[in-house]
């Protein structure tokens, strides 16, 4: 009707030239939530693509398209589907024919014409080594740091240069420019960063290390390459390197040369660590590297073997001086994953670390024993054309809430995900939802893939949520607590105290689960003689009997300040959550008959999840329940499905 509307105004002799110019569409793509991008598509026009892994979606569109999203869904980014051309060049470049570039890359299928327009732009990857030579023509070091004391620094005005020629051959595999001699990083386009933590005798200490990756933190670097090794464990580089990891970075390492032939866990530091990507190497025929360090913390694959790659020209001995030079070792396969990881980051850059680090083992190809193995971790990296079959997994946090989304579950077998230990249920195919205290935690998740390829990874979860300051997070009651205070139905005490242990009385009991259960609490006079109508319980205490959910004593009182037992919440939760009980099985309480007013309740609470009892066999209907176990019988009442 609008397109109508705009063609009558425009008649007589108008309307062919202006609607021929209402229709021509141009290219956009837009950033909005699911909601927002679904009502676009109903109610405007179609996506020509939409993305899974970020809140995009492609789409055509007319100027008066164009101006009906920008006033009517001011939330939506609108962005141009630019043009790319290949990265700006110094040489003449060649017809495509004669192109060339490192052979390994097919391999790995990083060649140019796959992974354009994608060359790590905008990207910021540091190389945590003996620095890099600012001087050589294909390397474009925007900014370093020395990490070593100021006697071991590189002479000179560029302290982080490399006088060794390590750092300055693992930068030219991830990010030198393109040369006539067919060498090529992987990544060009990044924003290259030198960290020198290893001076030019080829050592370097704990301090230096640590302050290298700290320097990498405060610079907002995205991903940090370290082909260095020790083979001690080092605490305080795995603290540091944890901090770095919960900021969002991606931490790749190599795995060592250390495998003499015995088969033993060899992997080193700081490749052993769970927040570091071990890389170990493989050979063009993608045999391993035989001195490459074996474990089952090797992660990734990459070509290690003979890599021909940049080198300062003042330590460029082979004889040809031209700042060139042939190394092996996991040293040289750690950058080729720290460049895919960047054109990854590139072409999705909403994916936190975690994610793109799943993503990385998800489209390995296996190598060895199939599935994740000692040799070759999850197999040989490679850029993914396409990820559209691959499952990945999101989180989204608000609050105390946590909701974790596989993509592409339908292509996996088995899911399981726990948090510090707990299984969290899967409420659907690849969803899962938890709540959590305010805090820091750390869990995993594990897939089966169709094809048979077994994925795990480490999650790390910050969560600005409720807090108090005498219920930690690990708690067995922490996570019902964290739903019932986000939700707004169960209140502290002042000093941010919870008082987990401490009896909650009927008026408490009755006032929580109705608002739950969305009862009128509204204070007011009440059919009990002992409940002032001023009492922050009485409106939902009246709305309770009004309902039909209890009933009071035979004296006219409710007692409000006296204990609930366990028996007088199960009646309660029945009533209010109408659980049903098959009295046609056996009740597993010992201490429970039918005679026992609370028999069927406690019948209907347990068929229903809510509670498993004592382990002795008993149900106690005459305990007194505190805050925390009330916490948690109602919250499994109200959403039995969230806490199984």
């Amino acid at each position: 009707m609008r397109k109508l509307g705009i063609a009558v105004v425009f008649a007589l002799g108008l309307l062919l030239p202006i609607q021929a110019h209402a229709e021509e569409r141009t290219d956009w793509l837009l950033k909005g939530s699911a909601d927002d991008l679904s009502a676009i598509a109903h109610d405007v026009t179609p996506f020509t693509k939409q993305f899974r892994q970020a809140p995009l979606g492609q789409i055509r569109l007319t100027q008066e398209e164009l101006a009906l999203i920008r006033t009517n869904y001011p939330q939506v980014e609108l962005y141009p589907n630019l043009e790319y051309g290949v990265a700006d060049t110094t040489e003449t470049p060649a017809p495509p024919s004669q192109i060339t570039y490192p052979k390994r890359f097919a391999l790995i299928n990083t060649t140019p014409d796959v992974i354009a327009p994608y060359t790590g732009k905008g990207v910021k990857v540091a190389v945590l080594d003996s620095g890099v030579d600012t001087t050589h023509s294909k390397l474009l070091v925007k900014s370093g740091f020395c990490a070593l004391p100021k006697d071991e620094c590189a002479t000179g005005t560029v302290p982080y240069a490399d006088d060794l020629g390590h750092g300055t051959h693992v930068a030219g595999i991830l990010a030198a420019q393109k040369a006539s001699n067919g060498t090529l990083g992987v990544a060009p386009g990044v924003e290259l960063y030198a960290i020198k933590a290893i001076n030019q005798y080829d050592s370097g200490t704990t301090a230096d290390i640590i302050a290298g990756v700290e320097w990498a933190i405060n610079n907002n670097i995205s991903i940090l390459n370290m082909s260095i090794t020790t083979n001690r464990d080092d605490p305080a580089l795995k603290l540091m390197l944890e901090k770095a990891y919960a900021k969002g970075m991606i931490l790749v390492a190599a795995a060592g040369n250390e495998e003499f032939g015995d088969n033993k866990d060899s992997v080193q530091y700081p490749a052993k660590y769970p927040t570091v990507i071990a890389v170990t190497a493989v050979a063009s025929n993608k045999e391993r590297f035989l001195e490459a360090s074996m474990g089952p913390e090797v992660e990734l694959a990459a070509p290690g073997v003979d890599i021909f790659s940049t080198y300062p020209r003042a330590l460029d001995d082979d004889g040809k001086k031209d700042g060139y030079y042939e190394l092996s070792g996991t040293s040289m396969a750690a950058p080729h994953v720290s460049g895919i990881a960047a054109l990854l980051k590139e072409r999705f850059p909403d994916l936190t670390n975690v994610r793109l680090r799943s993503l990385l083992a998800n489209t390995a190809e296996d190598l060895g024993a199939k599935g994740r193995d000692r040799q070759f971790g999850y197999g040989l990296v490679r850029y993914p054309a396409t990820v559209d079959d691959i499952p990945i997994m999101t989180q989204y946090t608000q609050k105390g809430k946590v909701v974790f989304e596989l993509s592409n579950a339908d292509k996996t077998t088995a899911r399981q995900l726990k948090i510090e230990g707990r299984a969290i249920p899967e409420q659907s195919p690849g969803k899962w939802e938890t709540y959590m205290l305010s805090g820091t935690y750390k869990g995993k998740y594990a897939i089966m893939t169709k094809t048979g390829k077994q994925i795990q990874e480490d999650i790390i979860l910050k969560i600005d949520g409720t807090s108090y300051k005498d219920v930690g997070g690990l708690k067995w009651y922490a996570p019902q607590i964290a739903y019932l205070a986000d939700k707004q139905l169960i209140f502290g005490f002042p000093g941010n105290a919870f008082r987990p242990d401490q009896k909650i009385t009927r008026a408490e009991a009755v006032a929580i689960m109705g608002r739950a259960t969305g009862l009128n609490g509204e204070q007011r006079k009440t059919v009990f003689r002992d409940v002032n109508p001023s009492s922050f319980a009485s409106g939902y205490i009246q709305s309770a009997l009004e309902s039909g959910l209890l009933s009071g004593f035979p004296d006219a009182t409710f007692r409000p300040s006296q204990p609930v037992t366990r028996g007088e919440m199960a009646l309660l939760l029945q009533r209010a959550f109408k659980l049903q009980a098959n009295t046609g099985q056996k009740s597993p309480f010992k201490d429970m008959t039918p005679n026992v007013s609370s028999y069927e309740a406690a019948l209907a609470l347990t068929q229903a999840g809510v509670t498993k009892g004592y382990p002795d066999g008993t149900f106690k209907p005459q305990e007194t329940m505190s805050r925390a176990t009330y916490s948690v019988f109602l919250a499994n009442a109200e959403n039995p499905k969230l806490f199984q």
